[in-house]
């Protein structure tokens, strides 16, 4: 299982490779929105969760997602993990529910996949 962090750029192709062990049309993902980096790839999002930990990342500052391959470019991003379930953070459910939050979310990754 490679889970690869990315701190400057991927190209999409390379993520396409990475999601080929698991699902094919989609590639989990974790965030730290605090220091713009991602974790893609694993079976669970936990698993990236884990290794951003390990490498200096703050769970209040990580979230999960899923990246989809060809499809429109609005449909690309699905904010939802258990990894998100926060309740003290005001977020109760899988699906990350503040706007503004993936909006932040949606303009670190459209940097980061070329």
């Amino acid at each position: 299982m490679e889970i690869r962090i990315v701190e400057d750029v991927i190209a999409e192709s390379a993520l396409r490779e990475l999601a080929k062990d698991f699902y094919g049309h989609m590639i989990k993902a974790v965030i730290d929105v605090d220091r713009e980096i991602i974790a893609f790839g694993g079976e669970y999002h936990m698993d990236a969760n884990v290794l951003l930990i390990e490498h200096g990342s703050q769970q209040l500052n990580v979230w999960g997602f899923n990246w989809y391959f060809d499809v429109p470019e609005s449909d690309r991003i699905e904010y939802t993990s258990l990894i998100n379930i926060r309740p003290h953070a005001g977020n109760k459910s899988l699906e990350l529910m503040n706007e503004e939050l993936r909006q932040k979310i949606k303009a670190i990754v459209f940097k980061k996949i070329v």
